[in-house]
């Protein structure tokens, strides 16, 4: 093995050391041991990357076996539990039910779940965003919460749909869900008659006179809020555009919070 060492006093002079001059310089000694020293490091590096390439191989294969071991059990799950999904639950419970109200029960399923699932698609868009949790759960609650004037509005409507109930008796209820009181019974209206009543028979021999009031709709502002309610409510209840339902959930949250200011 030969070394070639720079002279210090020239620019471009090198000095060639050969055999036993190795041994005595120090200079060529450091240059070896440096020399071995890069060649260990190397083949140390090169070991080091040959495991880490096998144990990533290992990894990506354990991986892939267990994803796919996953994927068998969801679908052995979903197999399993397949009757107890909601919808195939609710199925189950509507079968046993009187055939002419299935459209109604539907219906309100229906307009459930798609509150749900645009529910759970605001709050997945704010975890994969990098929000918190906290923020997730908000924006799921935005969607799919449900106040009383929204699920009263709603099942009143579906019952005048299916048949279920009559629209102008309906019209009587405030937005309470209830009927106008009076003091005297006599004196309070007769929903749904269509004969004007004069008296009130008490006996086979004796009836009384009474005044009925005359139940008379007007226009309120209340009123008009529910009709645009009820007009969302059931575009919402036939589209399928999720841009769409998430628009008309906003209309539908703030004509709600005004008709509660109102009450």
């Amino acid at each position: 093995m030969s070394v070639l060492t720079p002279n210090a006093f020239a620019q471009s002079d090198f000095n060639r050391i050969d055999g036993d001059e190795i041994k005595n310089s120090s200079i060529s000694q450091d240059i070896l041991a440096k020399i071995e020293f890069s060649k260990q490091q190397f083949l140390k590096a090169k070991e080091v990357e040959k495991t880490r390439n096998a144990h990533q191989k290992f990894i990506d294969e354990q991986r892939i076996i267990a994803e796919k071991s996953l994927e068998e059990e969801i679908q052995r799950m979903n197999q399993s539990y397949k009757a107890f999904t909601p919808k195939n639950a609710f199925a189950s419970y509507v079968s046993k039910l009187n055939a002419t109200d299935h459209g109604i029960f539907w219906d309100q399923f229906d307009y459930l779940q798609a509150k749900i699932t645009l529910a759970k698609d605001a709050r997945d868009s704010v975890l994969k965003q990098g929000g918190t949790f906290s923020e997730a759960m908000k924006q799921y609650v935005k969607y799919a919460k449900m106040p009383k004037v929204e699920m009263q509005n709603i099942v009143r409507d579906l019952n005048v749909k299916h048949n279920l109930a009559d629209a102008k008796i309906q019209s009587y209820f405030d937005i309470n869900g209830k009927l106008p009181r009076y003091d005297n019974d006599l004196e309070s209206p007769c929903y749904g008659c269509n004969e004007k009543i004069s008296k009130l028979q008490i006996s086979s021999e004796q009836s009384v006179p009474i005044k009925r009031v005359v139940l008379e709709q007007k226009p309120t502002k209340i009123n008009d809020l529910r009709e645009s309610l009820s007009e969302l409510q059931s575009d919402f209840l036939k589209s399928r555009d999720v841009i769409a339902q998430k628009k008309m959930v906003f209309e539908m949250n703030n004509i709600i919070k005004n008709i509660q200011e109102l009450k």
